[in-house]
Formats: structure tokens, C-alpha cells, sequence
């Protein structure tokens, strides 16, 4: 199984201008750095709690199909673009989204044939041959991401401001606490983050 983000969010979360007004700085002196402090904490978030704040086009790749479902590792799931596989023949065949349900309720997301359909017989089975595209975020605006999440990005990124020399690997555990629990909050589970 592979996983790769192939369409980039259009803009951040927690911008320059928010995360300076959290930190209560006036000068724009360090501007550039507290953006990039902010967008590594928004990336600290989402590979935490496997989630992803602004929507963004992801890929993943399997070997063969499952047994029950396909388990998308990026949540909040908005939808499913295609399924692709590799048939016996060596072509790739699109599977047809008439033949699945999507559960875009769902955390983390997940793909299984309708009722009275199976996966793909003739599908060939090799590395990573199989491509699920999907989209994931809970939207296109800042405005769009829950509050908790961008109040986590903002105390990570204070933090890192304030302790710019750390002299600990970057955990949970030199975070603020709030940072702990708001995460947790967020988790689905798939991926654990450090503690």
C-alpha cells in the first residue's frame, strides 16, 4: 500500500496574518517565519491525526483488493474520483462507481461493493496496481477547518516560536497540553501519533 497527496490544498489553514494576531506580535519582521511555522504545524496536525484540513486530491495504491472494504487513511472523505486497476491483460479498467458505495460519513472513509456486486475478478493483482483517487478536507477556506483544529496549529506554532532551539525530538509530549487533547480529539485511529 502506498499513499501520495497528487493535488495540493490552494491555501492555508492559519495564515501569516492569524497566527501573528494569535501571538500577539505587531512587527512583520519575522513574517516569513511564522507562516512557515504555522504550515509545519498544520503538516505536525494532519500526520497526527491523519486528517486533512484543506481539501486536498489524494492517491492510494493497492496490491490486491480486500476482503470486506477499502479503508481511505485520510479523513474527512468528500468523495471518491475514480478506481482504477490493472486487468489480467496488462489495461487499465476504471471500475465503475455504479458498482460501489462510497461512505463519505464515515471516519476514516471507506469503499465497499454495493450489494449484490463483488470487486473486480479479472484484475491482475500486482504492485501497487489497484488506484483509489479521492478528495479529503473539510474544505476549501480556513473558515471551513473546526476551530479546535486551527487552535492546535496556532499553540503549536507559538510553541515553536517561543523554544526555537529545541533540544528534545519534536513529540506530543514537549507540546503544550492543550495540544495533547485537542489532537486526540481529531485522531481516527489509523495512525498513532507520538506521545
Amino acid at each position: 500500500m502506498s499513499l501520495k497527496q497528487t493535488g495540493a490544498p490552494s491555501v492555508e489553514p492559519v495564515t501569516t496574518t492569524t497566527q501573528k494576531t494569535f501571538m500577539r506580535v505587531d512587527s512583520s519582521d519575522e513574517d516569513t517565519l511564522i507562516g512557515n511555522l504555522a504550515a509545519s504545524a498544520r503538516a505536525l496536525f494532519e500526520d497526527s491525526t491523519n486528517r486533512q484540513c484543506i481539501t486536498a486530491t489524494w492517491q492510494l495504491k493497492l496490491t490486491n483488493w480486500p476482503t470486506a472494504e477499502i479503508v481511505l487513511p485520510v479523513s474527512p472523505l468528500q468523495s471518491v474520483t475514480s478506481v482504477t486497476y490493472v486487468d489480467q491483460d496488462g489495461a487499465t479498467q476504471t471500475w465503475s462507481s455504479g458498482d460501489y458505495d462510497a461512505f463519505t460519513a464515515s471516519t476514516p472513509g471507506r469503499i465497499r461493493p454495493k450489494y449484490d456486486k463483488d470487486w473486480p475478478s479479472d484484475s491482475r493483482g500486482g504492485h501497487d496496481e489497484i488506484t483509489v483517487t479521492f478528495v479529503a478536507g473539510y474544505g476549501d477556506a480556513a473558515t471551513d477547518v473546526p476551530d479546535g483544529i486551527l487552535t492546535c496549529i496556532h499553540l503549536v506554532a507559538s510553541s515553536w516560536y517561543e523554544n526555537r532551539e529545541a533540544t528534545q525530538p519534536v513529540t506530543l509530549t514537549v507540546m503544550p497540553l492543550a495540544v495533547k487533547s485537542l489532537m486526540q480529539q481529531y485522531r481516527d485511529g489509523t495512525i498513532e501519533a507520538s506521545a
